[in-house]
């Protein structure tokens, strides 16, 4: 029977008890009132949650079944955990959240927008300590999900899933995380058309988090700037971004592929790991922002230029950190990467130690490079910039195959801003280059080859773990 309550909501959350919610309970649990308050059930089968539009002087919600669910006109409330079950179809009526206080786990279901609320309806939240997400197999359209538990305790995992259309009335990312939690993973997901990023996190969370074998097509819609993936590398906990695609418009966007930032200025001690993943046709291909410690491998950045003003981004690979202080510094490991047709290839920016490339064996740095640049410029007339380093630094890139027609130093620095060029900047040392082989040699044989090449144009064996090129086209082993 359902009861009128002055109690806030967070009283009604200490009346919590553990519960797990199906939706043909909530549909009897909450009857649709007369202003079309409720759990309604369409003749489709489907579910939809419609909030009140307005409550009583002095009443904050409406509690059902002893206070365990509760509508206000924010929120439907459920103190408890929420399960859906395969086959089943929940639809958020008008500007309808739901807020799980408990865990929610899902196989097989379909969440949306009822008609009419494609551009508001929000989604679910879940912010209870400990509270878990498992969802797999379902799609989501317009409506993501924001989660948070603030413990170590609980997880997120949403695999094989598919995010259609996210209008961003939930938060700025379709997955969006709001604080600290570890052991999340997102995986083999497909995102068209996010109105901003896929997944995101606040710049003062740490969210240790695998996102591995997704697609995103077409992020950031909207001239706001939103990169496909937009983690904080704030915290203790290791972030991995493996094997993931960012296709961006291919038309003048602010929308970039990959962004690990850390903006509150104290290292993480985490580290990030970026590697396998594709990214084309953005503004920016892969960057970190601030101090930390990232290994960026075997990724592919391709045309990522689409972006008015060059001076304001264009990079396949960024490393940009301008916070000061002892020991505040970013360390990038750089290996095996194809930085091609982006208006610069890579650009490193304040107090930035970059390590692409030292063949030193002897030393515990060692990094064999392999690193492919090709056609990598801007400007008119059109200039090559395959590194430009903006920093006092001195940068290590040697082994690497670059955008000019004869390996050696001569012509390399042709495409590298250096201390050569101002002597405010720090130098390159690229010397020696990935080999002899001529760039033209290097697009021929990755392009049009019926073998398995890495990215230099090699051979590699079946046991090669990496990006290869196989028959023409991009394979992840």
């Amino acid at each position: 029977m359902k009861k009128f309550f002055t109690l806030s909501l967070m009283a009604f959350a200490l009346l919590a008890q553990a519960k797990v919610y199906t939706l043909p309970q909530l549909a009897e649990l909450v009857p649709v009132m007369e202003d079309g308050t409720g759990v309604a059930i369409l003749e489709d089968g489907s579910y939809v949650v419609n909030l009140p539009a307005s409550l009583p002087d002095g009443v904050e919600g409406i509690g059902f079944d002893d206070n365990n669910i509760v509508l206000s006109k924010n929120y439907f409330t459920i103190n408890g955990d929420l399960q859906v079950n395969e086959g089943e179809v929940l639809l958020f009526g008008g500007k309808a959240s739901m807020e799980i206080n408990g865990a929610l786990s899902a196989y097989g279901a379909t969440f949306g927008a009822a008609e009419g609320s494609e551009e508001q309806a929000k989604g679910f939240r879940l912010y209870k300590e400990g509270a878990s997400v498992s969802i797999t197999d379902c799609t989501f359209n317009y409506v993501g999900i924001t989660y948070g538990n603030g413990t170590e305790d609980g997880c997120l995992t949403i695999t094989d899933c598919t995010f259609n259309n996210h209008n961003s009335k939930s938060a700025n990312a379709v997955i969006n995380f709001t604080s600290l939690s570890k052991g999340n993973l997102v995986q083999g997901c497909v995102f068209e058309n996010p109105a901003l990023s896929a997944v995101g996190s606040g710049a003062n969370v740490a969210c240790g988090i695998i996102f591995k074998e997704n697609v995103i097509n077409k992020p950031a819609a909207s001239t706001r700037l939103y990169p496909g993936i937009n983690l904080s590398a704030t915290g203790p906990y290791d972030i991995i971004v493996e094997g993931n695609e960012v296709h961006g418009p291919a038309e003048t966007t602010r929308s970039g592929g990959i962004a690990l930032a850390c903006l509150l200025g104290n290292p993480p001690t985490g580290t990030l790991y970026v590697r396998d993943n594709f990214v084309e046709n953005c503004s920016y291909g892969i960057t970190l922002t601030g101090p930390g410690n990232v290994i960026m491998e075997n990724n592919i950045v391709l045309n990522n230029k689409y972006i008015s003003d060059p001076n304001m981004g264009g990079s396949g690979l960024n490393i940009t950190c301008n916070s000061s202080g002892d020991g505040i510094i970013a360390k990038a490991y750089m290996r095996g990467n194809r930085i091609e047709g982006n208006v610069w290839g890579v650009t490193v920016i304040g107090n930035v130690d970059i390590n692409a490339g030292k063949l030193n064996r002897d030393a515990e740095d060692y990094n064999p490079g392999e690193n492919v640049f090709i056609d990598n410029g801007n400007g008119d007339p059109y200039v090559q910039y395959d590194w430009y380093n903006n920093t006092a630094a001195t940068s290590y890139a040697q082994g690497n195959i670059w955008s000019v027609e004869v390996q050696d130093e001569e012509h390399i620095a042709q495409v590298i801003v250096d201390k050569a060029d101002n002597d405010q900047l720090g130098e390159v040392i690229y010397m020696p280059a990935g080999g002899s082989t001529a760039i033209t040699e290097v697009k021929s044989d990755t392009q049009v080859s019926t073998g398995r090449y890495n990215l230099l144009g090699q051979p590699v064996d079946a046991n090669y773990r990496g990006i290869v090129i196989e028959n023409g086209k991009k394979v992840v082993k």
